[in-house]
Order: structure tokens, then sequence, then C-alpha cells
């Protein structure tokens, strides 16, 4: 039986609306595409690395390589609306069918995140493996805490998101949440062909120090990131 493999997708599309062309940002010499791509094919735990975006411009920015597969992907895949589970099994497909091997899990790289590490992945596919996940999510710890300092509408008043009887004094004393960030996610096959959560129930977290969970999401994000560039 042939071994199952470990893929990496890069999920680029032309469209944003938070920072305009936000995919072909370069720093330095490279954009942001690019090296979301060079540190997946870096990754010895990782078998291929698949770029799948709408963008003739943005898959011709990255040079060819022999572990590099590109997908053009449907413009139905594509729209500002278009969720990611979709787009990550329409690349699983892909690379099945070309290849005719089994993907056992994926692994996300996000190219809004650049300050990621080869030892983030290296760490996060150690400890998806060990686990036998469904999607580990890196995370770090959140500013702010639903049973402490967030309040939603119920009805005509608001209360705390969470935790409404608990009556908890101090933010020290809150159960401990974590913000979700685009380090890296890895899911595994089964969890996006059956599952199709976003968040299935064997999902465990790893954390990243705080520095390199930054990701450019709005204008504010790329103007706070060159600056820390120029330090």
């Amino acid at each position: 039986m042939k071994k199952q493999k470990t893929i990496a997708l890069i999920a680029a599309r032309k469209g944003s609306k938070g920072v305009k062309n936000k995919n072909l940002i370069k720093f330095g010499k490279k954009n942001i595409v690019n090296l979301a791509v060079l540190i997946g094919l870096k990754t010895a735990l990782i078998d291929k690395v698949l770029l799948s975006s709408d963008s003739d411009k943005i898959l011709d920015s990255v040079k060819k390589n022999k572990n590099l597969i590109k997908i053009k992907r449907p413009l139905k895949l594509a729209k500002d609306n278009s969720p990611m589970l979709p787009v990550i099994k329409h690349a699983i497909f892909y690379f099945e069918k070309k290849f005719d091997e089994k993907v056992s899990s994926i692994v996300i790289l996000d190219p809004t995140s650049i300050f990621r590490l080869k030892k983030d992945i290296d760490k996060a596919i150690k400890i998806f493996k060990k686990k036998r996940l469904d999607l580990l999510v890196s995370t770090h710890e959140a500013e702010h805490n639903p049973y402490f300092s967030i309040v939603e509408r119920y009805g005509k008043f608001y209360s705390l998101s969470k935790g409404l009887n608990l009556n908890i004094g101090s933010r020290q004393t809150a159960k401990k949440v974590y913000n979700i960030n685009t380090v890296v996610w890895i899911y595994s096959r089964k969890a996006i062909m059956k599952e199709g959560q976003r968040i299935p129930k064997k999902t465990s977290i790893m954390n990243i120090p705080l520095d390199r969970t930054l990701e450019i999401n709005t204008k504010k994000d790329l103007i706070e990131i060159k600056k820390i560039l120029k330090k």
C-alpha cells in the first residue's frame, strides 16, 4: 500500500477587501505567497506543496519546483464569501486524481502570516500525528475573555458572553481562552471529506509566541508589520 501523503496548501485569491492586492505584497524581493510556498518546500515533513489561486499573476509569481503544484482555482471558490473547506477539498481531489496517491493530512499555510518559522510547522505536524487529531490549530492567549470582558446582547440588555452564573471577579480567575491565528492549521483528510466542520471534534491547539502571530488583514496591520521589519 502506498504511503499516504502530507501536503501543504497555500490558498491565495486575487480579491482582497482589507488590503488591495494583498497576496502580491512584497517584503524584500518576494511576495507573501512566495514566502509561504518556500517555507512549505523547506519542510521535510511535507511531501508536496499546492498553490491554489484564481489569479494567473499570483500563480506565475512563484517559480516552478518539482514539489510544487499550481492549481487554477474555479471562480465559484474564489468569491469574497467563499468558505475555506471547499477550497481544501478541491485541492485534495486535484492532488489525488493527478498523482493517484492518497492524502492523509493537509497543512494550511495562510500567506498573511509572514513571521511563521519552519520549526512551527515541524512541531505542529509532529503533535498532529502523535495525538491523531482531525485538526491542529495555532493559537495565542486572548487579550479579551468572554468569561470576564466580552459582552453580547440578550434581549434588551447585555451580559457576559460566557459564564453568566459564575460571577467571576477578576481576569486571573477566568477560564483561559485563546485566539486562533493563521501560523499553521493541519486537517486530517477525514475531517474535510466526512465531517465538514471548520472546527471538528478532535481538535487541539499549539500556542505560538505573540510576535510570530501578526497577520496582514488590514492596512493598519501592514503598516505595523513594515515598522517591525525596519527595526
